[in-house]
């Protein structure tokens, strides 16, 4: 686990703001990321608010509001005299966008990257269904730039790969014309960015990946909805392919740095 150093977070001058704010914000991702990597188990107690201060170097004032986040984010919950409990994990909020950013800090998650998938292949065939028969100019030249930026990206670029990969689904999600499909795109953006470094690090032809693109896209520009669904379950089943080569240990896990999240 990537934590930060006792000495990354130091208590402010009471009054000032912005750095009680600071403070704040790194506690909390400390403390998120060691329950997300497994430091602190699923249903064990956290420290005491005099340890972890102890430890961190921080007020209680600012364990307390870190607290409160995170149990706003169903990581944790805190009861009287019984002090602080990691939640199940079923019960946290993986879709909420912090638990997304930190969780891109960590070693990857592949039974969540493995249900993402399941989302995906149940979702993303019937967007594309309906994007081949709804999209605008704008829409199918938005999903074309992300395959364009997805061809001209090396490959050992990850974050760039990703990157491209997420305006592409999310280009799909957007071109359905639902509002549901469109506004789950905005959602799940950074999840779908972790899965697809991690895919991606995974691919055994990145080629084969890519040409799976293209002939999503051109099932939609050419307005082939039937097309377009095969299509799109034969590219997530590519994806599928790939998380099973890393679960059953074909391919090492990606350590992502800092820079990359």
């Amino acid at each position: 686990m990537r934590g930060m150093s006792k000495a990354g977070i130091v208590d402010g001058a009471a009054g000032d703001a912005g750095l009680t704010i600071s403070i704040r914000d790194r506690v909390t991702s400390e403390l998120a990321m060691r329950i997300l990597s497994g430091h602190y188990p699923q249903g064990s107690l956290l420290p005491t608010e005099a340890e972890l201060g102890a430890e961190l170097g921080v007020s209680r004032t600012a364990l307390r509001e870190a607290t409160r986040t995170l149990a706003a984010k169903g990581l944790i919950e805190t009861r009287q005299r019984a002090g602080t409990r990691v939640r199940p994990s079923e019960e946290w909020n993986r879709l909420d966008s912090d638990i997304l950013a930190w969780i891109g800090l960590i070693e990857p998650d592949l039974d969540f990257v493995k249900g993402l998938t399941e989302a995906r292949k149940i979702i993303e065939p019937a967007a594309a269904e309906l994007a081949a028969r709804r999209a605008t100019a704008r829409n199918l030249a938005v999903i074309e730039e992300g395959y364009e930026a997805m061809c001209a990206a090396p490959v050992s670029d990850l974050d760039a790969c990703a990157r491209a990969d997420v305006r592409f689904h999310v280009g799909i999600l957007k071109a359905s014309q639902n509002p549901v499909l469109a506004n789950l795109g905005n959602v799940i953006a950074a999840a779908l960015m972790n899965s697809f470094r991690l895919t991606t690090s995974a691919s055994t032809s990145y080629q084969e990946t890519l040409a799976a693109h293209g002939e999503v896209l051109e099932a939609i520009r050419m307005r082939r909805a039937d097309e377009a669904r095969r299509r799109m379950e034969a590219l997530l089943g590519i994806a599928t392919e790939d998380i099973m080569r890393l679960a059953e240990g074909g391919t090492p896990l990606p350590v992502f740095n800092d820079g990359d999240a």
